[in-house]
């Protein structure tokens, strides 16, 4: 068994997916985010969870109430927090690898608000 330290917490931003004719005007979501570091089988220490949660709060408060757009992605609105993402805009999955990626987390998840919308899950 791993054991793994998680850290959650949450941001409202706004994003406008051109892959989807859906969903794809601007609009909002209040994202659920967790992210957790793994340790190798039978340890009794992983990482200093304090400080994974700092990490995770003061990314996220970066991000919070921004447009998030794409690297990749022409005019956006202002405030925005750019993340290295394909031309289509900031989704999910992108969002939770560039999050994994910039806390070193073995596996981040991303949910949208409610019950009844989707997660976006990276990791093992």
């Amino acid at each position: 068994m791993r054991l793994c330290v998680v850290a959650r917490g949450s941001i409202s931003v706004a994003h406008k997916p051109s892959f989807s004719a859906l969903k794809g005007t601007l609009h909002g979501h209040d994202y659920v985010i967790r992210a957790a570091v793994c340790g190798p089988d039978d340890v009794d220490y992983v990482v200093d969870a304090d400080e994974l949660q700092r990490r995770l709060w003061s990314l996220l408060a970066e991000m919070d109430g921004k447009y998030l757009k794409s690297s990749r992605e022409g005019e956006a609105p202002e405030p925005y927090y750019e993340i290295p993402c394909g031309p289509g805009g900031v989704t999910g999955e992108c969002l939770a690898r560039y999050i994994a990626r910039h806390l070193g987390a073995t596996w981040v998840e991303v949910c949208e608000g409610g019950l009844s919308t989707p997660c976006f899950y990276y990791g093992p």
